[in-house]
């Protein structure tokens, strides 16, 4: 049982300098830049369908759920459109 759990610790510990090689680490920021870019393209692109929903929803007459459609696409553009500018400038002053 002992040698097992020896082996155990032994693989697992070449397992993470495996993972935590430079190469590895450099692969997983790009994977994690993309990433974040894809979610970024995709929250402007929802953002922007729902200003145009909402104002053909009002101008078709149905003012309520236009209202809110509009509301949201606004509110979703404000957040995908602003938070990265407002995070590169917080991360340009405290430099």
């Amino acid at each position: 049982m002992k040698q097992l759990k020896y082996t155990f610790h032994l693989m697992l510990a070449g397992l993470l300098l495996t993972i935590t090689h430079p190469a590895f680490a450099t692969r997983l920021e790009e994977a994690a830049m993309r990433g974040q870019s894809i979610v970024i393209s995709i929250g402007q692109i929802t953002a922007v369908v729902g200003i145009v929903l909402g104002g053909i929803s009002m101008s078709i007459g149905m003012a309520n759920i236009g209202k809110m459609v509009l509301i949201s696409g606004i509110i979703g553009a404000a957040a995908t459109f602003g938070g990265p500018a407002i995070i590169d400038v917080l991360k340009e002053i405290f430099r």
